[in-house]
């Protein structure tokens, strides 16, 4: 006997759930195979450095999936490529928006662009983010102590490296790291000693050779400089900060040429590059091609409007124009993007003093001082003002001492020296008569 299969009305209304369903499912993958061929497209364009051809194919992927951060990801590499860092910046918040928790990865991209683009603070708060989550690799962990020793954060960079330095007191990266901060909070002598111990016992030690580097080019002596550089080899050799520096040393011999050949190459090897665009500028406008350098400027703030030291070349060529109203709105313009910009501060204090800001040109020194990148000549200016104000004698003694030591028979520095020394207090006379003791009888 046959049994009736009778179909209950309950079922009759799942009918059509249960027939949209398989639509339903047929539309997500649909739509997933769509953003998985765009993003492989995008990578495409991206691997042959077509940029806004990746940005084309990526905004279809996130359309096609509009909750994955990848597309945002790759959306940051695609318009760091085209040069537009703030629209990476944009893109890596909104691939953070939709990632659980603080992505170490997508913190550390932050990090690289805020640096890039002189918002130093926005960097450091990054940095610290993910070294407080544990999430900050050793290296990076060296680079939050360099900043923040560079940002005059002294105690905070002393701080960061303390836990690197109880791990392992001999770590050679982190002992480099540690001669700077101290070079930085003004024990040059302790600071230099330890880059020698360094050197000593690795003669390869690249962070350690940048740093006597610096250090001998700031003191006056750009051939040490340079012979700290030719130790400097292989891969190294070839890093942007390395290149820049060895700018910096050749010009400070007088070498524009040389500086503009080495630029030169690192500018074809990175095209987008802003900072080295800037510096080539600043090479080509000493050699008196201001057309040049502007054109280079020019380059530069497309690719970083905010980059100071574009800013810092088109004061000087505004300032060798006779135009001292617009070199100065440059230079202010530079230091509102990165505050403590050393080359802007060593022309602002000379500015400051000719219009008679002498509370102006005393912080500029200071500045320079503070982040050891002042000359001997600014050592014994800011040495004068003090004598001129008549405040921080102790300081302004110590710093022309300095100056005279290097040049003892400079008659600039001795009145200086005189000035400070008449201002210090006067010890008390001793008595020359009898002590008479008083007393009851």
């Amino acid at each position: 006997m046959h049994r009736h299969f009778r179909i209950r009305p309950w079922t009759l209304a799942l009918l059509p759930l249960l027939a949209c369903k398989e639509p339903e499912v047929a539309a997500a993958e649909n739509q997933a195979r769509r953003a998985q061929v765009a993003l492989t497209e995008a990578r495409g364009h991206l691997s042959s450095g077509q940029a806004n051809a990746a940005l084309t194919a990526l905004r279809r992927a996130a359309t096609a999936a509009p909750d994955s951060p990848e597309p945002h990801l790759l959306m940051a590499q695609a318009h760091r490529m085209a040069g537009n860092e703030g629209a990476a910046i944009l893109a890596l918040k909104q691939a953070a928006s939709m990632s659980p928790g603080s992505d170490p990865t997508i913190q550390r991209q932050l990090a690289d662009i805020y640096l890039q683009q002189g918002l130093t603070q926005d960097a450091l708060a990054a940095l610290i983010t993910m070294r407080d989550a544990g999430n900050l690799p050793d290296a990076d962990v060296l680079r939050l102590a360099r900043i923040q020793a560079r940002e005059g954060q002294i105690d905070a960079a002393f701080k960061t490296l303390e836990n690197l330095l109880r791990e392992n007191p001999d770590d050679a990266e982190a002992k480099s790291v540690e001669a700077e901060v101290l070079w930085l909070k003004g024990d040059e002598l302790l600071a230099a000693n330890l880059m020698d111990r360094l050197l000593n016992q690795d003669p390869a030690l690249a962070s350690a050779r940048l740093l006597r580097a610096r250090y001998f080019l700031v003191s006056g002596f750009p051939d040490l400089a340079e012979s700290d550089l030719n130790a400097v080899k292989g891969a190294d050799a070839e890093r942007p900060e390395v290149v820049t520096l060895r700018a910096r040393v050749l010009l400070a011999q007088g070498r524009a040429a040389d500086a503009e050949e080495a630029l030169r190459k690192l500018v074809e090897a990175q095209p987008q590059n802003a900072d080295a665009l800037a510096w080539l500028a600043e090479t080509v406008r000493v050699q008196g091609r201001r057309a040049d350098a502007q054109a280079l400027v020019d380059q530069a703030l497309q690719l970083n409007p905010r980059l100071a030291r574009a800013q810092y070349v088109r004061g000087r060529s505004l300032e060798e124009q006779g135009d001292h109203r617009g070199a100065e709105e440059a230079y202010r313009f530079a230091l509102s993007a990165e505050p403590r910009f050393a080359p802007v501060h060593a022309r602002m204090w000379r500015i400051h003093l000719k219009a008679d800001r002498v509370t102006d040109a005393e912080t500029s020194l200071e500045l320079l001082l503070s982040m050891s990148e002042a000359t001997l000549e600014e050592k014994a200016q800011l040495a004068a003002l003090y004598a001129r104000m008549q405040t921080k004698v102790t300081r302004g003694l110590e710093l022309i001492d300095e100056a005279l030591k290097r040049e003892p028979e400079n008659p600039g520095y001795r009145r200086t020296q005189k000035a400070l020394k008449a201002l210090l207090p006067k010890p008390k006379k001793k008595s020359s008569g009898p002590v008479i003791i008083r007393g009851r009888r």
